[in-house]
């Protein structure tokens, strides 16, 4: 195994493991609130959630033929001009850079840390810390790995996924913000005017 194939593992693992899967269970231990769970949303709200969703197991999908099916990496249209070393080493620190950006963040966050939105809830505005500079921290890192992620493995998916989840992030923190100006009124708002939307 290369180094690049244990960079894309590890990537998996912090990804979903860590960042989702161990602080999730961590927030809910603590305050007995689920925040992967949202409540079910429909329009475009429910279309970008789906988008994400698949995005995530394009990822995997990537990954796995990466390092365990190399025969079938060829199906997910290598971008070969792209596969030199010095656009893999890049690739792998902008990758975990991006993942310890996100993670920082979402600690800072704290309990009001979600992966997606409920209405139902009030959580409270976070605007200190990395905060300060940018509203939007954990997509800024999670779109930092994603271009890691594509310069690591360059294919036609890994670029589509970069593309899509940009699209899908920029339509979600707008509507993150309607929700916030809502629940939070004119705080939100002074936020809004002082704090860039990513840095």
């Amino acid at each position: 195994m290369t180094i690049f194939q244990i960079t894309a593992l590890a990537y998996l693992i912090i990804y979903s493991g860590i960042l989702i899967g161990l602080r999730g269970f961590l927030l809910y231990k603590r305050t007995g609130i689920n925040p992967i769970k949202s409540r079910k949303k429909t329009g475009i709200e429910g279309y970008v959630e789906n988008v994400l969703k698949f995005c995530f197991i394009l990822i995997v999908v990537v990954i796995l033929n990466f390092v365990f099916i190399e025969n079938n990496y060829s199906l997910l249209i290598p971008i070969t001009y792209l596969e030199t070393s010095l656009i893999a080493y890049t690739g792998m620190a902008l990758s975990m850079i991006g993942l310890v950006f996100g993670f920082v963040s979402q600690l800072q966050m704290g309990d009001s840390w979600r992966l997606g939105l409920n209405e139902n809830e009030t959580t409270q505005l976070i605007d200190h810390g990395i905060y300060k500079f940018s509203r939007n921290p954990i997509y800024l890192g999670y779109l930092i790995s994603n271009i890691g992620f594509f310069m690591l493995m360059p294919n036609a998916i890994s670029l589509s996924i970069l593309a899509l989840s940009y699209v899908s992030i920029a339509i979600k923190i707008r509507l993150e913000e309607n929700h916030l100006i809502k629940k939070n009124g004119l705080e939100y708002e002074r936020y809004l005017k002082r704090v860039r939307r990513w840095f």
